[in-house]
């Protein structure tokens, strides 16, 4: 019976210590996505084409970023990273079959959100009123703070 070899990757802090290894044979390679720029295939997780990366999610449940570089003199490079970063890298490199298998659904958008309109203002309001606010929030399909502005401006205006 032969037994498959172990193909051993060691993994180092950023001080250059040793801190673990994993086996490449018995772990999930996840590809960089590329984008063609018109004259070179670009690194979605790197932004270059010279520089590259590849996700390893390692038999023990681990989640190991590898990075080399087509540059001489850089070295190939393994690191620990967390589930957190792990989820990002791959939606951010097209992984959304392995996201799904891995961490759960993937909501509908991400993003930073709307602009910011103005400085926020803290106003103590009593229960009731805030309960008003929100029944009318989700009757037009707004956030709370925007029924708060039109109430505002419609009672400004009225004001004149």
């Amino acid at each position: 019976m032969s037994k498959e070899k172990i193909i051993r990757e060691n993994v180092f802090d950023e001080d250059g210590n040793f801190i673990g290894w994993f086996d490449r044979n018995k772990a999930e390679r996840f590809n960089e996505a590329t984008r063609w720029d018109g004259n070179n295939h670009i690194s979605i997780a790197t932004g270059s084409q010279w520089d590259h990366q590849a996700l390893y999610h390692t038999a023990g449940g681990r989640w190991v970023l590898h990075s080399w570089s087509q540059w001489d003199g850089r070295p190939e490079r393994y690191r620990f990273i967390d589930g957190d970063e792990a989820r990002e890298w791959l939606l951010l490199n097209e992984e959304d079959e392995a996201v799904e298998r891995l961490f759960g659904e993937i909501e509908d958008e991400v993003g930073p959100g709307r602009p910011e309109i103005g400085r926020p203002i803290i106003a103590h309001l009593p229960p009731e009123l805030t309960a008003q606010l929100d029944q009318m929030a989700e009757r037009i399909g707004v956030p709370r703070a925007e029924v708060i502005r039109r109430v505002l401006d419609e009672a400004l205006e009225g004001g004149e």
